[in-house]
């Protein structure tokens, strides 16, 4: 039975390097066009960390106790409205 080894000359990187590597080439091609053009860079994403420390926080307690708001009055329609006799045509 042979051993195979994986170094890293034959790691070629999974997806996710690979479409690093590839959108790095883009942004520094349009980084480039922006600056020669003289235009503003546009703001950086924010990272995963920094959106979930940003973001407005609520206490367990304040949610349950808060009370649910309603989206829509109830209208009367034929979905939900009474109808005359219903008893007589009811099958069970």
């Amino acid at each position: 039975m042979a051993i195979i080894q994986y170094g890293k000359s034959v790691f070629t990187g999974n997806a996710r390097t690979r479409r690093h590597r590839r959108r790095q080439s883009l942004s520094r091609l349009k980084r480039s066009i922006d600056c020669a053009l003289g235009l503003e860079p546009d703001n950086p994403t924010l990272r995963s960390a920094e959106r979930i420390c940003q973001r407005q926080t609520q206490s367990r307690v304040d949610c349950a106790v808060m009370a649910p708001t309603r989206c829509q009055a109830e209208s009367a329609s034929f979905d939900n409205c009474c109808l005359p006799h219903v008893h007589l045509y009811a099958v069970r």
